[in-house]
């Protein structure tokens, strides 16, 4: 009776599959850009609605994480319509692409290639080949969405996406706002000692964490830069709730994403007209403005090291506790320790997907570790070296890919890039295990790697071509 209850509902699931794919490609047969770019929403809100829901207090941050692991039936039943959504909304684009493959744009062979890798080697054998093998439905998730942003090749695509992912994050921003006048302990410390003195409040928000919180944030300025609002208020607004909550966050690292990928972005948008008034010697006042900054900075530091002490005053700081965690960067160094251990262990396949786990952690008796912080140390210790290599090789042509995008996009891609490796330094944004809020930012780099890149082949012939067009030109 029960093996005929299994094959019955085995049999309901193929049919609902099949039934459910004929129907999303029906339905997206004849719409451009489908309801792929909604997934931003789905995922943020099951993410804040994780934190909301639950006890946490951040006056007592070594009860964060039991307080977080144990989810409401609201969150549960939230993250199971997402599930859904997200077969459903990916599968159009994919079923769409195969039907329309004759009109399309040929995607990037190296770049489809090196992402499969890195999910073959950093997701599927620690799954099936590591030490404790673990194989979940929450993997097809991730790679759904990631092999549906590399069909989204056109420029509709990449500005739906970004619309939809500066809206989602305007909402979380604003929510995490209410909730400092509702609960602060939810979403505020006031204990933490950072580099600011006198500042002891850390800005946590509806995330995890803080530093989830900044590199969020960050993520959002940028894609207001990239689509900003027409409503003047709407800009203001955002742009004050973004610097402010990148600012009490108070993370290092999202700061240096945010300072890094303005600078690019600002050089790219205006890159013709600095590049022409440095080289008008008409006008010299800004290469002379320039020169004069750097001199100026140059003498200031000097001055500072020679009269003023910093030597003495940097050698105190780094003795101090707060120097102490910077210089192990927060304590991360013993959890790489114990990633690199267990490589040592297990140094083909590694540990496995569950490394880090309750378990795991109470065996090493680092209950906060709720992962590797670290993208490359995760990759070893959960998938050794066979991952190690995928995630090596995966950021290399991914690098290549944004050096050849980097102009087209008007440095869009390098400054999404930024971020991600500044992500890694610390935390795991690559993680293909499951729906996290990084996973948004891994869709839009490759959504924006695909909608512009141009093969060697056609760039040549459109440079052909334009030659041929000066000397027709020059000839007439």
């Amino acid at each position: 009776m029960i093996e005929f209850i299994v094959g019955l509902v085995v049999l309901i699931a193929a049919i609902a599959v099949v039934a459910g794919a004929a129907l999303s490609a029906h339905w997206g047969r004849n719409r451009e850009l489908g309801v792929m770019q909604y997934i931003p929403y789905l995922i943020l809100l099951n993410y804040a609605l994780s934190i909301l829901l639950s006890t946490r207090d951040l006056a007592f941050p070594e009860d964060v994480v039991a307080a977080i692991s144990v989810k409401s039936s609201i969150v549960t039943w939230v993250g199971r319509l997402n599930s859904i959504f997200l077969i459903f909304a990916c599968g159009e684009r994919i079923l769409r692409r195969l039907l329309t493959d004759k009109h399309s744009k040929p995607l990037p062979g190296m770049l489809v290639f090196a992402f499969w890798t890195f999910f073959v080697t950093n997701t599927l054998s620690p799954g099936l080949f590591g030490q404790y093998p673990y194989v979940s439905h929450e993997f097809l998730y991730a790679l759904l969405a990631c092999q549906a942003a590399l069909l989204a090749n056109t420029k509709a695509d990449v500005d739906a996406m970004t619309i939809v992912l500066r809206n989602a994050l305007y909402i979380l921003l604003g929510a995490s706002a209410a909730c400092l006048l509702w609960k602060h302990g939810l979403v505020m410390s006031t204990n933490y000692h950072g580099l600011i003195p006198g500042l002891k409040l850390r800005y946590a928000g509806l995330t995890i964490h803080a530093n989830s919180m900044g590199i969020l944030s960050v993520l959002f300025m940028l894609c207001l830069w990239y689509q900003p609002y027409k409503n003047v208020w709407l800009m203001r607004i955002g742009w004050t709730m973004g610097g402010l909550s990148l600012f009490l966050t108070q993370s290092k690292t999202s700061w240096i994403a945010f300072i890094l990928s303005a600078l690019v972005l600002a050089w790219y948008s205006r890159r013709d007209e600095i590049t022409a008034r440095i080289q008008d010697f008409r006008r010299p006042h800004l290469p002379v403005l320039l020169v004069l900054l750097v001199m100026c900075g140059g003498a200031g530091l000097c001055i500072v090291f020679m009269f003023g002490g910093a030597g003495d005053k940097i050698a105190r700081f780094f003795s101090t506790s707060d120097g102490a965690d910077l210089m192990t960067f927060m304590g991360r160094d013993q959890i790489w320790q114990v990633a690199i251990e267990e490589w040592r262990k297990y140094p083909v396949f590694g540990y496995g997907l569950n490394i880090f786990d309750e378990a795991f952690r109470n065996s090493i008796g680092m209950p906060f570790a709720t992962h590797a912080h670290s993208q490359f140390f995760q990759s070893l210790s959960s998938a050794g070296s066979v991952g190690a290599a995928g995630l090596l090789f995966y950021t290399l042509v991914i690098a290549v890919f944004v050096g050849k995008t980097v102009k087209a996009s008007q440095g869009l891609s390098l400054a999404i890039f930024i971020l991600l490796i500044c992500r890694s330094i610390s935390e795991v944004p690559l993680s293909m295990a499951s729906l996290g809020p990084d996973l948004p930012i891994h869709m839009l780099l490759l959504a924006v790697l695909v909608r512009y890149y141009e093969p060697a082949s056609k760039l040549l012939r459109d440079r052909t071509i334009a030659r041929r067009h000066a000397i027709d030109e020059s000839w007439s």
